[in-house]
């Protein structure tokens, strides 16, 4: 991908994409790339990094900040902080796209990747494989799952996936969001992971995929380096079955509901040539409100939530995606897009239903904060009686 093109060129020094977050007195800066630790700012600090936004030159940088602030920067003032900001990769130049580069390449150039965000995996496997029920169904083909911490919510996730420890579908399609920065619509990371043992990603059918794209889907591979979303369903799959494989990706945005159709056409257009091989999944948490999120206060997101899941259930996609675009998306449900093709790829498959087992509110006091978990099913054959009942 061309940055120049992603992002526009210019002279002066413009600062590249970062995160920030209130924290004590100043702001918490947060590199979604991992360049960098987290930076501690001050409320002057932060201002006059975002005065370099690419239109200012540095005298005018400094006008602007003694305008602002009424503190006069020395030259040598104004070059050490340029200087210590560079340091850390935070502006956007030749020396941040080839860091960028290289990260990149470690990453292709990996045999496999390691799930390294879960401690002790060969115990958390063996406990999974010792706790799974009985509670099995024979005809799903999907499932939405949650992506909450392993420790919060392991009841639902082992209730989740034994109603699929049984099936005959080996390849698994994980649809995951974006927790970092992602520069493409959608993509998909083709390389090995590595559990407790290696697991394989499906390399015949991401070929395949790959060569339907007008732009290289493997292009944001730094966006899997702790994706939670991708990695905890590889390791239930991987708890689950001997032999497997995986097409882990990442829907990330769309500027229209007909980009994501798209997406879904060109996976389906694969994909079709291994329905009977095939299982889906879109690893999704629903509301996120209060204010470890950003709100005032926390407040009770139940009533989004069903309407929203709802729609899911009747596998109406658009008029999902028409819910949250049209409120904003104001609870911060994650699955906006990534559920949008999931649920279009289950209609070209026709299927017809999903039904709802589980829905949960995991609220934090410490931080007046909640966070909703929902686990739905989708089944090749329309069952009459329900799991379960709100």
């Amino acid at each position: 991908m061309d940055f120049t093109k992603t992002f526009g060129n210019s002279e002066k020094l413009r600062i590249r994409y970062f995160e920030v977050e209130e924290f004590e007195d100043g702001y918490r800066v947060i590199d979604p790339f991992g360049f960098f630790e987290d930076l501690f700012f001050t409320k002057e600090a932060l201002y006059l990094i975002s005065l370099f936004d690419g239109t200012r030159t540095i005298d005018q940088v400094k006008l602007d900040f003694f305008k602002a602030t009424n503190i006069m920067l020395s030259d040598s003032e104004i070059l050490n902080f340029i200087n210590q900001m560079d340091s850390y990769y935070l502006f956007y130049n030749d020396r941040f796209i080839n860091r960028f580069e290289e990260e990149r390449k470690k990453i292709l150039d990996l045999e496999y990747k390691p799930i390294e965000m879960i401690e002790n995996i060969s115990q958390v496997k063996n406990f999974i494989k010792q706790n799974l029920t009985d509670n099995f169904e024979n005809d799903i083909i999907a499932l939405i799952v949650p992506h909450i911490d392993l420790r919060i919510a392991m009841d639902t996730y082992l209730k989740t996936y034994s109603k699929v420890k049984r099936t005959n579908r080996k390849i698994f399609i994980i649809f995951g969001v974006a927790h970092s920065i992602h520069l493409t619509p959608f993509s998909i990371f083709p390389k090995n992971y590595f559990t407790d043992r290696i697991v394989n990603v499906n390399k015949e059918i991401i070929e395949k995929i790959k060569n339907l794209f007008g732009y290289d889907i493997h292009f944001d591979v730094l966006a899997y380096r702790n994706e939670h979303s991708v990695e905890f369903p590889i390791l239930f799959i991987d708890s689950l079955f001997e032999e497997f494989s995986i097409i882990p990706s990442i829907v990330a945005y769309a500027n229209n509901k007909e980009d994501l159709k798209t997406i879904a056409y060109r996976l389906y257009e694969v994909i079709r040539n291994y329905k009977d091989e095939i299982f889906l999944i879109s690893s999704i948490d629903l509301s996120h409100v209060g204010k470890k999120f950003g709100d005032e206060m926390y407040y009770e997101p139940k009533d989004i939530d069903m309407e929203y899941i709802n729609y899911i259930l009747e596998l109406e996609n658009d008029k999902a995606f028409e819910f949250l675009r049209n409120s904003q998306n104001k609870t911060r449900i994650d699955g906006q897009f990534t559920n949008y093709v999931f649920l279009e790829i289950l209609k070209l498959l026709n299927v017809k239903k999903a039904q709802i087992i589980e829905y949960k509110n995991y609220y934090e006091e410490l931080t007046d904060s909640g966070l909703v978990i929902a686990l739905l099913v989708f089944i090749s054959k329309i069952q009459t009686s329900p799991f379960f009942c709100l």
